[in-house]
């Protein structure tokens, strides 16, 4: 049975669930204050919270006192009339439906053992029914009633009934949910046996044990779930929300199984896990959450959200503070710039090439072949000797194995004997024991000259050896000067 309330109050409205994101995420999410959620979990008091609702049935059973009409007309006409005694103690049976909150129906049925005014025994009853109008917002409830039915007489008097109306009012307080007391204070309009009046009163007056069945449950929000103190197997956590079944009759807004007192993102479809809130947002996918999010590890936000960073700078990328092309991360000079030269050039720090690679950079002199050949002489292989061990004290360096030729005959014919040359010293470091990865040979055949006059000793300065540092991105060095001797 529903009872007669006023609607829920504030219940905020529903909205669909929005696809998390960072811009609908709140970045302080409103968290529920504790007295307010004590406020809608506390018990409606107890003078709203048993107040009539609709289709209960009443049972009752009085007792109280009748206080018959000295002019009344109870009594068979041939015998004797006598008046009753003042009063008499009235008993009561009844019964009652209210298919609506404030307005019943009632059968009942009195008794009221007496005595006439000469000491004879006698009793007055009663059958009627009647229509009850009460007001139904308190468990105090206040009512009127009018009916009608039959007052009877039997005993002294005879045997005599007539039709009779009443009317009054009362009290009903109700304890509990079944149970309650009731005073009545009617009038019962009958017979008079004097000619000058055709009409008298028999005041009652009654109070009665109340037993209420089929009394539903009272549920302020209209959420299916009792409020709280009425002893029901599931009662409303928030009676004045409506609400859901499965949380107690707590509303959830975003519908993620988690009710608004608890939800600390009551908008969005979140995880029990994360309190309410949808997962974490990671735009750039590097591993730290988008701020502004509930809850973020605080070793885990991302200060650079739309780029992809690392752990070290907070999500955001290494800087190159000096410039040298390094990041910091892996710079162990990072305020000041690598010095490019092909000599730990991968370290960041600046540097000068030392004394033992210069050396062995530029023309390697004494590296001589045959004509036409890029056969090695054998006064050549010691030089190489000693360009293997400086090469094995600096396993970092790479170089690039030139050969050059002079000028003359054909071009392509001189530069394929020059990659030869080049490839025949390679071969011979190798044996040496460096790593070949670390040697590259070249032939620039007569390009790249040295001297360009004409004459022997131009021709034969310009066949040569050149050793060249690469850098880290296989770039050759640019050498200022062309180192003196060889080893």
């Amino acid at each position: 049975m529903a009872t007669l309330a006023a609607p829920p109050a504030t219940a905020e409205p529903s909205a669909a669930t929005p696809t998390p994101d960072r811009s609908s995420t709140p970045s302080t999410p409103p968290l529920p204050a504790t007295d307010n959620a004590s406020r809608l979990a506390t018990p409606e008091r107890w003078i709203t919270r048993l107040r009539p609702g609709r289709n209960v049935v009443e049972l009752g059973v009085g007792v109280g006192a009748l206080l018959p009409s000295a002019d009344h007309e109870l009594y068979q006409y041939d015998t004797t009339w006598r008046r009753y005694a003042p009063a008499a103690t009235s008993l009561a049976v009844r019964a009652g439906f209210y298919p609506l909150a404030l307005l019943g129906v009632e059968a009942e049925a009195g008794l009221a053992p007496t005595r006439t005014d000469a000491g004879a025994a006698a009793r007055i009853f009663g059958a009627r029914g009647q229509l009850v109008a009460q007001l139904p917002l308190y468990s105090v409830v206040p009512f009127v009633l009018v009916g009608g039915g039959l007052l009877g007489t039997g005993g002294a008097l005879g045997r005599d009934i007539d039709p009779s109306l009443h009317f009054g009012g009362g009290l009903k307080v109700f304890a509990t949910r079944w149970i309650g007391g009731r005073i009545d204070a009617r009038t019962h309009l009958g017979l008079a046996h004097t000619v000058e009046a055709s009409r008298t009163f028999h005041t009652e007056v009654l109070a009665s044990l109340v037993v209420t069945l089929h009394r539903p449950y009272l549920d302020t929000d209209r959420d299916g779930v009792p409020d709280p103190g009425q002893r029901a197997r599931s009662e409303d956590a928030c009676p004045r929300e409506h609400g859901v079944r499965s949380l107690r009759g707590c509303p959830d807004d975003d519908r993620d199984g988690i009710r608004n007192l608890d939800d600390r993102c009551p908008k969005q479809s979140g995880l029990a896990a994360r309190d309410g809130c949808p997962p974490l947002v990671d735009e750039d996918g590097d591993g730290f959450y988008d701020a502004g999010q509930y809850n973020i590890p605080e070793d885990r936000k991302d200060t650079c959200p739309d780029v992809v960073g690392v752990a070290e700078y907070n999500g955001c990328p290494a800087p190159d503070s000096d410039g040298d092309g390094l990041l910091d991360l892996i710079d162990r000079c990072p305020k000041d710039p690598e010095t490019v030269n092909g000599f730990e050039d991968e370290n960041g720090c600046p540097d000068v090439i030392p004394p033992d690679i210069a050396a062995i950079l530029g023309t390697l002199r004494g590296i001589t072949f045959g004509f036409l050949s890029d056969r090695l002489s054998e006064s050549s292989k010691p030089i190489l000797a000693r360009a293997a061990e400086v090469l094995r004290r600096h396993p970092h360096i790479k170089i690039e194995i030139q050969g050059h030729t002079d000028a003359d005959g054909d071009p392509a014919v001189n530069k394929a004997l020059s990659l030869r040359r080049a490839m025949s010293v390679r071969r011979e470091l190798v044996d040496q024991g460096i790593v070949e990865c670390r040697l590259r040979a070249a032939g620039y055949g007569g390009e790249q000259p040295l001297d360009g006059s004409d004459g022997n000793t131009a021709r034969a300065a310009n066949r040569r050896i050149e050793f060249r540092l690469v850098g880290l991105n296989e770039d050759l060095i640019e050498l200022d000067t062309n180192p003196g001797p060889s080893p």
